[in-house]
């Protein structure tokens, strides 16, 4: 008994880093199968709105943990016309299917920063020195 025992742990401490490289390669499989689908998702969503209005707003797409879909999108909510219809482009990529389910489709609206206004470049008048070190 005690001999199928110390061979049976054996075995498994033989067996245990095979199984852990292949649990790391199957988790890091997965991970990029999901940023692609993020990536893929977030172009769809991009080139969807942009059509419709122009570069006004750039969506980011997130996979939720369940397998959700949550899109976070600043938009100038002071200008409820573009924000109406920025919401109506990102629900027209997705599928009716996902829009449908409850929970596996979320649309954040957050407040799109204000364009900081830059100077024009200050050009400083030569003192009639050359600058060439020769």
């Amino acid at each position: 008994m005690q001999s199928v025992v110390l061979s049976t742990v054996s075995l498994l401490v033989a067996l245990s880093p095979i199984a852990l490289l292949v649990a790391a390669l199957w988790l890091s499989n997965w991970r990029q199968r999901t940023q692609l689908a993020e990536i893929a998702r977030q172009i769809a969503v991009t080139d969807a709105i942009h059509a419709m209005l122009g570069a006004v707003v750039s969506p980011a797409v997130r996979r939720t943990l369940w397998g959700g879909w949550r899109l976070t999108i600043p938009v100038p909510l002071d200008r409820p016309e573009i924000v109406t219809q920025v919401v109506e482009a990102a629900y027209g990529a997705f599928s009716a299917s996902e829009r449908s389910k409850p929970g596996r489709f979320e649309i954040a609206l957050t407040q799109q920063d204000r364009p900081v206004p830059r100077r024009a470049p200050v050009l400083v008048p030569a003192r009639g020195e050359s600058v060439s070190w020769t």
